[in-house]
């Protein structure tokens, strides 16, 4: 099915769910990938990481309605290239087209947000005052995760149940603002909680 936003010049393949992009991908070899971070049956997050691994020289750009900060960093320290809010699609055209020429297209409020961080002055994000705080085994979690171990596997490793790992993780995601397994460890690396 083609996008008529973009079928004049672009041959367009879409998908609508996560397992299907790298069966697509691989037969398809796409010039450029556009991710949506809310996917049906997955994190777009996991996806843009997912393809950076397999063509690191991919251009991704997510357009999304995800405005949250931790989102945001982490789709780009996952591999995106680019980041507009649906509420920019008109500039969609433009942006591949940057995309194609090695240029990193942002939606103003990605940019600064960009722009905050680097400089070191990142906004305070609401209920961010509980970032950082994990406690010692919510750490074990994560760290766990971060070794590609399932949560049965980090629940034997720990010696509690795998309901109790359910529970860490959502404790996890509520102190880091998160909502993928990779948010959660990118975030507490970010943050230094993991050595």
């Amino acid at each position: 099915m083609a996008s008529p936003l973009l079928a004049v010049d672009f041959d367009v393949r879409i998908v609508h769910r996560a397992c299907e992009v790298a069966a697509l991908t691989a037969a398809f070899r796409p010039q450029v990938a556009i991710i949506d971070l809310g996917l049906p049956d997955g994190d777009g997050i996991d996806v843009v990481a997912a393809l950076s691994v397999a063509d690191p020289a991919l251009p991704i750009l997510v357009l999304t309605i995800a405005t949250a900060e931790a989102r945001v960093l982490a789709a780009l320290r996952a591999g995106a290239r680019g980041y507009l809010f649906k509420e920019d699609l008109g500039r969609l055209r433009l942006a591949l087209d940057e995309l194609l020429r090695g240029e990193l297209p942002m939606s103003a409020g990605v940019a600064s947000l960009v722009l905050q961080q680097i400089r070191g002055h990142a906004p305070v994000v609401p209920g961010s005052e509980s970032r950082g705080t994990l406690t010692g085994r919510e750490i074990e979690v994560i760290d766990g995760l971060r070794g590609g171990l399932s949560y049965e596997e980090v629940g034997n490793r720990l010696g509690v149940s795998t309901n109790t790992i359910r529970t860490y993780i959502r404790s996890v995601y509520d102190k880091l603002q998160v909502s993928s397994k990779t948010e959660a460890v990118l975030e507490a690396l970010r943050l230094g909680l993991l050595g």
